[in-house]
């Protein structure tokens, strides 16, 4: 799309630039987002416990493990 500008005398067509309006994040209400983070805590102290062998079949070492169990509740 194009847009008929003056200048200098003369005019021109150029391209149009179209700024999308910034998307709205989902509303999160304060309990969801507190319900969220005990998951995250649970999953994560789950993920400590699981033995070798169940890690190696969801193909996660020990080391993978421990850096997401390493993470602080309220990061994703």
């Amino acid at each position: 799309m194009t847009s008929l500008v003056a200048g200098r005398g003369n005019l021109r067509l150029v391209p149009t630039i179209r700024i999308a309006p910034p998307r709205r994040r989902a509303a999160v209400t304060l309990i969801q987002r507190l319900e969220l983070w005990a998951d995250r805590r649970r999953e994560r102290r789950a993920l400590m416990a699981c033995p070798e062998g169940l890690l190696k079949d969801v193909g996660l070492s020990r080391s993978d493990a421990l850096r997401e169990a390493e993470k602080p509740f309220w990061r994703d």
